[in-house]
């Protein structure tokens, strides 16, 4: 991409954006989308319930640093036992990909031919149920299994015109007409044991605990200290960074980043000469060495909730001091 013009009209304009009332709106839709899901899917699996699911906003909506190209992402914490238990015990996607393979070839002529025979006259021949689906086992129903369901069960709460995507747990929504333009939601469905949402990647990885708490307390912590100018900063560098890499900086590594930046540095009210002495104070700091506010005893790049951002970031940084 080509250099960024930094200049004091431009840092000024993204720290001002305004859009708490779009957020708000946009949140409140998308809590009771997902609320009636759940409370269509509690009839189906007796162990999942609006009393153990909470909607737990992700990115820049924790701390309001919400910009233009944000994306509304959250997770979806389901608190039971068993759905976790069952979820480490996932079937290889391979093997699931052959059952769903095997059965759409067996029953491929009368899929073809669905529309044309119905014309003709009633049959009594249905399609061949997927072994999966045969019936619930409470012992097997796991976190990709709900997200399945809760794909079909949304769709029964937004427009005709609008679309819900599934890639293993999570779910995308998009749709102008429930949400606007250019709006994206992202919803991923967890485990939560009451302090971590617990991502499951894989089993050589296992689950990784997001402490959302934690994180709330550090950002709490800063606006206290320094008050609105924390926000703006990150705004800024949301922004920044978009510009340049095309995708949104991991929003735990930038609030660490800028977390670790002295009380000081964000004293005074022209944001611009805020702004250049964070960026001066970074550009000789060794980022590595960041502690994570997801988890204080590692660092950004040991933290894997942090992402890998570190060239997207240093990337920016160039950009920045090219001008």
């Amino acid at each position: 991409m080509a250099n960024i013009n930094v200049s004091k009209d431009m840092i000024n304009n993204i720290a001002e954006q305004e859009n708490k009332k779009y957020v708000k709106t946009t949140n409140k839709l998308v809590n009771h989308i997902v609320a009636s899901a759940v409370q269509e899917l509690s009839q189906k699996v007796s162990f999942i319930s609006l009393k153990n699911a909470i909607l737990q906003p992700v990115n820049e909506l924790v701390s309001g640093a919400f910009i233009d190209s944000s994306v509304f992402v959250y997770m979806l914490g389901i608190k039971n036992v068993q759905l976790e238990i069952n979820t480490s015990r996932k079937v290889p996607f391979f093997k699931n990909f052959k059952d769903r393979l095997k059965w759409a070839w067996k029953n491929r002529k009368r899929l073809y031919n669905r529309k044309k025979k119905h014309r003709k006259r009633k049959t009594k021949q249905e399609l061949e149920v997927p072994v999966q689906e045969a019936k619930f086992d409470v012992s097997k129903y796991n976190i990709y299994d709900m997200t399945e369901d809760l794909q079909k069960a949304i769709a029964n709460y937004i427009s005709e015109t609008s679309m819900v995507y599934i890639n293993n747990n999570m779910l995308q929504i998009i749709g102008k007409d429930d949400f606007g333009s250019n709006t994206k939601i992202i919803i991923y469905v967890v485990s939560y044991d009451g302090v971590y949402y617990k991502y499951y990647a894989n089993k050589k990885v296992g689950y990784i605990d997001i402490d959302v708490n934690k994180r709330v307390d550090y950002l709490n912590e800063k606006l206290a200290n320094v008050g609105n100018n924390f926000v703006k900063i990150l705004k800024i560098f949301n922004a920044l960074y978009f510009n340049v890499n095309g995708t949104q900086c991991n929003q735990v590594y930038l609030e660490s980043i800028i977390y670790s930046c002295p009380d000081g540095l964000f004293e005074g009210e022209d944001i611009y000469k805020i702004f250049i002495k964070i960026v001066n104070h970074l550009s000789v700091k060794s980022l590595n060495n960041i502690m994570s506010i997801n988890n204080d005893k590692l660092t950004i790049s040991k933290d894997i909730v942090c992402g890998n951002c570190i060239v997207g970031f240093s990337k920016m940084m160039n950009k920045i001091f090219s001008k």
